[in-house]
């Protein structure tokens, strides 16, 4: 599934990007997802998708900052497993309010602390 970011937008707007093929386009195996079309799907009403995005390793880190602040604890912990998130949005989520979302943050952060 290789589309431009433009293509991608042309087909969101026309409704025939389908679920499924959101879920593979976020999905953290797909690594030739542009960054253009996860910063689009950061946007998704499904928290499963930000999530997705969360995760992403092209996911650029003004998006994860972004999604650090989502309502759902889901996204703001695979924000906080995202390798490529900063120490700043770590430090932040290791005082969220989820005890999985803190964990790993507080997780990632000893782990770059001691690098």
């Amino acid at each position: 599934m290789n589309l431009t970011v433009k293509e991608f937008k042309i087909q969101l707007a026309l409704g025939s990007i389908s679920q499924v093929m959101k879920e593979a386009l976020v999905d953290y195996n797909s690594g030739s997802t542009f960054k253009g079309i996860l910063t689009i799907l950061s946007n998704d009403k499904d928290w499963v998708i930000r999530a997705g995005v969360a995760l992403h390793e092209n996911t650029p880190i003004r998006i994860l900052k972004k999604l650090s602040k989502d309502s759902e604890d889901q996204v703001r912990y695979w924000v906080a497993c995202n390798p490529n998130t900063s120490i700043k949005v770590l430090e932040k989520l290791s005082k969220d309010a989820c005890p999985a979302v803190y964990q790993c943050a507080s997780d990632f952060l000893k782990e770059e602390l001691n690098k």
